[in-house]
Order: C-alpha cells, then sequence, then structure tokens
C-alpha cells in the first residue's frame, strides 16, 4: 500500500515538500503535479530546485497534459503499479483521479474555492470577441471542473471562512491535517537566530527589524478579493510603533512580490516610511527562514481570517507572530489549542503590542519559546506524519466494517 499526493496548482511548493516529507519519514509516497513545470515562487521548483526524486511521477504526464483521457488511464495505470489505496489532492482538475480508478481527500488551498467554484467574468477583457466568448468559457470550464473535484472527494479540508462556499456547492464531510515544520532545537534554534539577525540587520543598515513575508494584495478591487492580504494595515501598524517610541534604528522588511507593491511603496511614502521599509526579492524557503529567524516579529495576514504558513512560519523560528485569525469564528475541524499569535487587524492595538513586547525582553523571550513549543507540539514533522497515516487509516477501518 502506498500514498499518492496530488496537485494541479502547486500552492508554495506545499505538495511536494509533503511528499518529501513522507518519504523522508519512511512512509512510500508518490507525487503528482499536473500542469506545465514553472519556475515561479509558487512552484515546487523555484523552492526546491529542479529535483527529480524516484517518487515524483510528474514527468510521466507532461506530454499527455491535454488529452483527459489519456491521462486518466496513466492515472489507472499507475494505481495498479504502484499499489496506490490513498490520496490526497488540490486543484481543479482533481476529478480524473477518481475517472481513473483513484478516490482521494481534498485540501482546498484557497482561492479554488473563492473564486474558481464561481463564475466571475469581468467586463474590462479586450478585445470583444475575448469579453464576449473566449473567457466566458474559460472561466465557465474552471468553474466546471472545480467545482467537480470537490464534489467527487471523500471529505474536503477548508478553513472555517470558506464553510458557505463550500455548502453552495455540495454536503461534505471535513478533515483536518495539521502543518508541518522542521523542528530544530531550541538552544541551537537561539544560536541561528543570532546569526541571522546580525547579517540581515548588516545587509539592510538596521538594529532590529520587522518581517513580512506575505504578497502585497490589498488595494483597489483587490480589497474585496478574499485574498485581500491587508498588507496597508501592517504598515500603518510600524506607522504608529514609530511615533509612540520615536524609534528610527529599526525596519520593516517586505518581500517584493505581488500586485499591490506599487500601491505599497506609495502608502510607505505617504507615511513617511520611506526610508524605513527595505524590500527584497522573492526568495526560497530555507533562505526565508533566516529572515523569519532573525526578525523580532513577524506579521501575517489581516484581510481574511485564516491561519497560513506566514503566520506559523515564524512561530517555528522561534520568532513572536502578529496575524488575524478570528479564533472565535473555528467551526472546521482545527487545532485542539490555538497557536500563540497575536490576532487584531487593528493598527493601533497591533502597534501597542509592538512597543509592549519589544521594550520587556523578559516577555519578549517568553513569547519567543512559546511559539517554537506550540509548534513542537503541534506541528512537528512527526506529528504530521502520524496524524497523515491516521487520517487514512480511518478509512480502512470504516470500509472492513462495512464489508463485515
Amino acid at each position: 500500500m502506498s500514498y499518492l499526493i496530488f496537485c494541479t496548482f502547486e500552492v508554495g511548493g506545499f505538495p511536494f515538500r509533503m511528499a518529501e516529507t513522507l518519504n523522508r519519514h519512511g512512509v512510500e509516497t508518490y507525487y503528482i503535479y499536473l500542469g506545465r513545470r514553472r519556475s515561479e515562487h509558487d512552484s515546487a521548483e523555484f523552492h526546491y530546485g529542479n529535483q527529480s526524486p524516484e517518487w515524483d511521477l510528474s514527468s510521466s504526464f507532461e506530454n499527455i497534459l491535454a488529452d483527459s483521457k489519456k491521462v486518466i488511464r496513466q492515472l489507472n495505470h499507475i494505481k495498479a503499479k504502484k499499489n496506490i489505496l490513498n490520496c490526497l489532492a488540490t486543484g481543479r482538475r482533481a476529478y480524473l483521479l477518481k475517472m481513473g480508478g483513484i478516490e482521494y481527500k481534498y485540501w482546498s488551498y484557497g482561492s479554488d474555492l473563492d473564486q474558481e467554484c464561481f463564475i466571475r467574468v469581468p467586463l474590462t477583457n479586450h478585445p470583444l470577441c475575448k469579453r464576449v466568448f473566449v473567457h466566458p468559457y474559460r472561466v465557465f470550464s474552471e468553474c466546471r471542473d472545480a467545482r467537480k473535484s470537490i464534489r467527487d472527494a471523500i471529505s474536503v479540508m477548508i478553513s472555517s471562512y470558506q464553510l458557505d462556499s463550500l455548502n453552495r456547492i455540495c454536503s461534505k464531510s471535513m478533515f483536518f491535517l495539521p502543518h508541518y515544520f522542521k523542528v530544530v532545537d531550541y538552544q541551537l534554534l537561539l544560536q541561528q537566530k543570532a546569526q541571522s539577525k546580525k547579517i540581515i540587520c548588516e545587509q539592510i543598515g538596521a538594529k532590529r527589524y520587522f518581517f513580512s513575508a506575505t504578497r502585497q494584495v490589498w488595494s483597489g478591487h483587490l480589497r474585496d478579493m478574499m485574498d485581500n492580504k491587508g498588507n496597508d494595515i501592517i504598515l500603518n501598524s510600524y506607522a504608529i510603533f514609530r511615533r509612540l517610541t520615536g524609534d528610527r534604528h529599526s525596519k520593516l522588511v517586505f518581500v517584493e512580490k505581488g500586485p499591490d507593491v506599487d500601491a505599497s511603496k506609495l502608502l510607505s511614502r505617504s507615511l513617511k516610511l520611506d526610508e524605513s521599509v527595505a524590500w527584497v526579492d522573492e526568495m526560497r524557503r530555507e533562505e526565508l527562514n533566516r529572515y523569519y529567524q532573525g526578525a523580532d516579529i513577524c506579521f501575517g495576514q489581516f484581510g481574511t481570517p485564516v491561519l497560513t504558513y506566514a503566520a506559523l512560519e515564524p512561530l517555528a523560528n522561534g520568532t513572536i507572530s502578529v496575524s488575524f485569525l478570528n479564533e472565535n469564528s473555528f467551526t472546521s475541524p482545527f487545532y485542539s489549542e490555538n497557536p500563540p499569535i497575536f490576532s487584531s487587524k487593528d493598527p493601533k492595538e497591533i502597534a501597542e503590542f509592538i512597543v509592549r513586547t519589544s521594550s520587556e525582553k523578559e516577555n519578549h523571550a517568553a513569547l519567543s519559546h512559546k511559539s517554537w513549543v506550540w509548534i513542537q507540539d503541534n506541528c512537528s514533522e512527526g506529528k504530521f506524519v502520524k496524524s497523515f497515516i491516521n487520517l487514512f487509516d480511518k478509512i480502512h477501518h470504516m470500509k472492513h466494517f462495512e464489508k463485515e
């Protein structure tokens, strides 16, 4: 018996990393990415290089991507050859798995259920033929496929805010898998944090810094999207923090990615933060960890209340995290204990929290350690692997009971 991780969107390289983690822990797992190889920030190749491990079967689909019948036959062949009985999938072509004889659980990465499942045709497409014919057909077909991929799943993993959207499509049982991180010994991590802080502070010309790895998505029509990251809240919070403290030795570090980079730069100028905001290029996850380690505080997102890796990766690196969660709204399966993240979208509240933690070294150290402990207890790789196996074991126990 073996497992399969299947995706048609690589979601920051997380499906590949999931398969790699399971294999490294001795769990036979195969990986299929049904799409064109890319090197952008949301791909496995960007974060982990051009690897070709034996368990990556994506290359066997490269020449048949557009032919669904051939894809289905290949999936059926792989199921029999690799003895695949369990699959975790994401992306709008996941429905092909069921047609290939592979049952699957579906993990929603956000925009699939938020946007792709519902037809939205902007009237700004040009030329006229695209606006009237091509774009509506493409959107319709994507919507149809995305909905079918969710409907055909055994169960789904979603964020609580997506429950209404899911109910508009179908009624499904829900499951939960924890996030997963390599947990480093805390004393060793403290040494890495000190070194990372020194290196990055020298690079950006500051004594300390605050960091956000989140894409810039927050202005104009994007403000009303589920994908709104609320980056403007971070800038306004930092501006208030500087007014409250007179701090001129810190910097706010942003990653230069997303459609609203220019809008964020314009806002930083209007807040007189031009010289205090450092922009860095997109980077691999390994390099991101260095920025997380060296920061005094990290920021997640402040639009839709959802727990993302951008909010948890700092905790894994022993760094305090600020993000908007709205813990009282958790209605889907979730952690038994909420993560120690300061949750707010009020710039004044966030600024005051930064002031308190920055001025109290013992409290800052205690919160940093508490962050690391929570990850160790809830999101270690061992915890994830055990949860993953138990998730599918339940299916086999139920099927065995039904046969009896």
